[in-house]
């Protein structure tokens, strides 16, 4: 019976079917026709949604490896996010802390008249005392003052540790000391620059 049917499948000519007398078909013929019904099916399926699928599919696949890389890097930054917010705030707090201590416009002749008292109070002479040019910068401005300062080598020590000591900026550069007399426990005479700064009240100058 099986070797009947295939032999039938075998010898079966598409040509010679007729639809109209299905009912006539021998078993072997209608079994054959049925075969050839299904295997068009599965194969017209196959191309119209199996296929598709299968090419999306591999589609999908490479491009993974990308997905994954960037998937990865935004659970990184996720996680150093916070890190990086308190680094922010850090920093703005330094950069608020630093700004409060420059002067501004109006609080220079006060400062001014601050380094005269911390001089006399150490008994010191101010032989000349001076601002120079001033220089911009984006933030702030460059104020220095040129003194020259007559005392003892204590009391000009002491002088220096009450600038350092003052709540706004003011940093010394270029001493130089000499013998304000002949004596050789005599007097020093000291020249130095102060360097203050003055936040810039208009803001950032070009």
């Amino acid at each position: 019976m099986g070797t009947q049917w295939l032999e039938s499948l075998r010898t079966f000519d598409v040509q010679t079917l007729s639809f109209k007398q299905a009912g006539a078909w021998t078993t072997g013929r209608q079994a054959a026709t049925a075969v050839l019904v299904m295997a068009a099916v599965l194969a017209l399926g196959y191309m119209l949604l199996v296929q598709p699928g299968l090419a999306h599919l591999q589609q999908q696949r490479s491009v993974e490896p990308q997905l994954k890389a960037q998937w990865e890097a935004r659970v990184r930054e996720v996680a150093t996010l916070e890190r990086y917010r308190q680094h922010l705030q850090s920093l703005q707090t330094t950069f608020d802390n630093v700004h409060s201590q420059l002067p501004s416009q109006a609080q220079v002749p006060g400062l001014l008249e601050e380094v005269s008292r911390i001089s006399l109070s150490r008994g010191l002479v101010i032989e000349h005392m001076q601002w120079l040019p001033q220089t911009l910068q984006p933030f702030y401005t460059e104020l220095p003052l040129q003194l020259l300062l007559v005392g003892g080598y204590h009391d000009l020590g002491l002088f220096l540790s009450d600038i350092a000591t003052l709540p706004r900026i003011v940093t010394l550069h270029d001493f130089t000391l000499t013998a304000a007399t002949d004596g050789a426990n005599g007097p020093l005479r000291m020249t130095l620059l102060a360097k203050t700064y003055r936040a810039n009240d208009q803001g950032l100058i070009p």
